[in-house]
């Protein structure tokens, strides 16, 4: 079991607190779901540090192939088999992830003071807030605080919104005595997901002696995400005491899924034109796009038919629109076997080098300076170098490509930095060779690759949306 943390730090960090968030069960599992709970941290506490704990929570849709199996075999019989398998499955893997949590709880604080030492050094006190399992997470830690846990970090409050977790009271004063803030108990009697924790009675739907008990009138499990500078100002969490809950003012918001797609069309909106043709060259590549000379706005365009490609055709064309960039890099990770690496990945550009070093090593065997390349080697490569490169990579994604020798061609760099590479011979010879050369796995992968509609004219794309944004190197872009 993968019992390391990913912390994400969100922009503008400054001063001496930090406040520390912890999902839940099903949560923090991909870049979407990442990116969203960032985005529901209120502005109010964008002047402190605020770092995002990344556990492997798992999804109550992941299933490994024993579970596959098991649920086959009992459809076989019967569909109600299959439907009692199902349900027993499940409920065991949320036994195995609730367990996993109390074990992540032991390390957390550890692991967090050697972050903030790094990043954070003048951090000088850390505030908890918990979600679901995420509640559970901050219970093992407080269970298992000693004075030497993390020397030189004081405990503020520890907030704790609908937590699978069961607290008597006992528990609870002593748990209070080890920190120096409050410790906060958000709950809701309305919340049925917490029914499913089953042989407890979760702390997240009763107040309990010894905590700052706040009821959340109307909630159920999913809304404390969504509604979290509510739940900070009920509770009065460190930095909200004595504000309001006022009536949200209502935002004009642009809903066209193009315009929000801001990892993808800001990136290339402020990046130099040239970049922007090689990209829509590769997307274009793909008998899947539709860009006409015609239209004015190119990266509008170039975004609009990106989304397309990515997900499902059927699907992006019933409901008229594609995925996000970011649902398309999950798709390419997936493909490429990347889904335990993605837990170490919190933000685009962490996902986009992966992949690109990926990209690179399976397509070329033989070996490739972009198979190691860190976003910062990429951010000092002279464009004209880099783009020859991807060339190189977008050709051997083609299915022709794929029977051909795994001789690496020759690349000579002019005074000018251009590129001229030199064909690989075709005889029948060279392609028995070559196929004995090549790995099943790797040729495998660019079979399937190039199969598959649109997939060998978006890892080249996503190579150059991947320099444009190590270029612009905006923290919020990343």
């Amino acid at each position: 079991m993968d019992t390391r943390f990913k912390f994400l730090t969100l922009p503008k960090a400054t001063g001496s607190v930090a406040n520390i968030f912890i999902h839940g069960y099903s949560a923090g599992h991909d870049l979407d779901d990442r990116r969203l709970l960032a985005g529901s941290i209120p502005e109010e506490l964008r002047q402190s540090v605020n770092v995002l704990a990344f556990w492997p929570s798992s999804h109550f849709m992941q299933m490994d192939n024993r579970s596959r199996g098991l649920l086959v075999a009992a459809v076989r019989l019967h569909p109600l088999a299959g439907a009692a398998a199902l349900a027993g499955d499940r409920a065991w893997h949320f036994a195995q992830i609730r367990s996993r949590a109390e074990g992540m709880g032991r390390v957390l604080l550890e692991q967090l003071a050697q972050y903030l030492a790094l990043h954070h050094p003048q951090v000088t006190q850390v505030n908890f807030i918990g979600h679901s399992l995420g509640g559970r997470v901050l219970v093992s830690m407080l269970r298992h605080l000693t004075p030497d846990s993390a020397p030189g970090l004081a405990i503020g409050d520890v907030l704790l919104m609908a937590a699978a977790v069961r607290v008597e009271a006992q528990e609870a004063e002593q748990l209070r005595a080890s920190i120096s803030g409050r410790l906060i108990n958000a709950w809701s009697s309305e919340d049925p997901v917490l029914l499913l924790n089953l042989g407890e009675r979760s702390l997240g739907r009763m107040a309990v002696e010894h905590f700052d008990n706040v009821r959340m009138v109307g909630y159920r499990h999913h809304h404390y995400w969504k509604r979290l500078r509510e739940v900070l100002v009920a509770s009065g969490f460190s930095g909200f005491a004595g504000q309001q809950a006022d009536p949200q003012t209502l935002l004009v918001v642009n809903d066209d899924p193009v315009l929000q797609d801001t990892y993808l069309h800001a990136v290339l909106q402020r990046s130099p034109g040239p970049w922007l043709d090689e990209a829509i060259k590769h997307l274009c590549s793909s008998r899947w796009t539709r860009i006409s000379d015609e239209e004015t706005d190119r990266v509008y365009a170039f975004a609009r038919e990106f989304q397309r490609v990515g997900g499902h055709f059927l699907l992006n064309a019933a409901r008229r629109r594609g995925v996000p960039y970011t649902r398309v890099l999950g798709m390419l990770a997936r493909q490429y076997g990347l889904g335990q690496a993605l837990h170490h990945c919190a933000t685009v550009v962490e996902v986009e080098a992966l992949l690109l070093r990926t990209f690179f090593r399976q397509a070329f065997i033989e070996g490739h300076p972009l198979a190691l390349a860190s976003p910062a080697s990429v951010r000092s490569m002279p464009w004209a170098v880099y783009a020859g490169y991807v060339d190189q990579l977008a050709e051997r994604l083609t299915l022709a490509r794929s029977f051909r020798t795994a001789a690496a061609p020759t690349v000579e760099a002019s005074a000018t930095t251009s590129l001229v590479v030199s064909p690989p011979r075709s005889t029948l010879k060279s392609l028995l060779g070559a196929i004995r050369r090549v790995p099943v796995q790797r040729l495998f992968n660019d079979v399937s690759l190039a199969l598959k509609p649109g997939y060998s004219a978006l890892i080249p794309a996503v190579a150059i949306v991947f320099y444009a944004r190590v270029a612009l190197d905006d923290e919020t872009l990343m």
